[in-house]
């Protein structure tokens, strides 16, 4: 049976969504048709996927023609079990991980939980003060399954979740990918992904946006969506109907005050400032890639390509 080959790691609100989307239309790979199993993040209750069973059943349609097999699980990156577990199971696995400014992406992280149940509170500025309750079991909303999603600042610590990303990974394996690349040319991070994978250039032309800002029409609908998902999830039927669709609307995020605007740029500054060293060491093996050539193999080892020089 095949089994998977690399890894979305996250971050949540950092584009893997639409990621996950392009590559899964590429004719070389393989997605998991669950989106965010979650089977490897044992500590989080989020999992969607429990049984060995079940997981290995989501590859079971992959063809000798595929040469890289994934998933993409959002909150891979932020669970302390998930890497340990992938590695054993998958040693030779590569990782795409994806980041963004961490307080841009607390900002969406909070608008993602209201949108589905976890989050109760009318501003974000509201939620980010309860943290500390919180932390200790206080203030959580009746429907958030997982109470550390709630946790805005360790959720978007970026930079301290790659350094353990790479203590814990040799680079070789990994492909760091930050939002802001991609948004100023999908492209191009498209095809460097294709590389990191070993795969031919489909010569993608078009890349949609997925989630972007949206919101829920009724809580109760939601909710009830909600419990379909997971029965339906349960009963191994992996697609759904599009119904949640119906209960969206277009939601823009509002501004945030100055003051509390100020107090994010101060708490993240430390973490910004790690994540900005990690995308500049991408930057610079990105340079060295294409001014000297580098031969890549796929995911299982043979070569497949040789970038940038002749």
């Amino acid at each position: 049976m095949r089994q998977p080959n690399f890894f979305i790691l996250g971050a949540p609100k950092c584009g893997t969504t639409s990621l996950a989307r392009w590559l899964a239309d590429h004719p070389q790979v393989y997605m998991s048709p669950v989106k965010e199993p979650h089977y490897y993040s044992t500590d989080l209750a989020n999992r969607t996927i429990r049984s060995q069973k079940r997981y290995e059943a989501l590859f079971r349609a992959a063809r000798y023609e595929h040469r890289a097999i994934g998933e993409a699980s959002t909150w891979y990156l932020f669970s302390k079990d998930a890497i340990p577990a992938i590695e054993n199971a998958h040693p030779e696995a590569r990782y795409i991980v994806m980041t963004r400014d961490p307080v841009g992406m607390a900002h969406s992280l909070y608008h993602h939980n209201c949108r589905v149940l976890h989050e109760d509170q009318p501003t974000f500025e509201a939620a980010w003060c309860l943290q500390a309750d919180r932390a200790v079991g206080q203030s959580l909303p009746r429907f958030c399954t997982e109470p550390s999603f709630l946790q805005y600042k360790a959720a978007c610590s970026l930079g301290s979740l790659l350094d353990r990303l790479y203590a814990q990974v040799p680079d070789s394996r990994v492909l760091h990918v930050p939002l802001e690349w991609v948004r100023s040319d999908p492209a191009a991070q498209y095809r460097r992904i294709l590389a990191f994978l070993g795969l031919d250039d489909d010569e993608r032309k078009a890349f949609p946006v997925a989630n972007e800002a949206r919101g829920h029409r009724s809580p109760l609908a939601q909710r009830i969506l909600r419990l379909g998902g997971r029965v339906r999830i349960a009963l191994g039927f992996n697609r759904g109907l599009g119904l949640a669709k119906l209960n969206e609307r277009a939601r823009q995020k509002p501004i945030l005050s100055r003051e509390f605007q100020l107090e994010l740029e101060q708490t993240f500054e430390e973490e910004r400032s790690r994540l900005n060293r990690f995308i500049e060491r991408a930057s610079v093996l990105d340079r060295e890639i294409r001014l000297r050539g580098h031969v890549v193999s796929d995911a299982f080892g043979n070569d497949q390509s040789r970038l940038g020089g002749e």
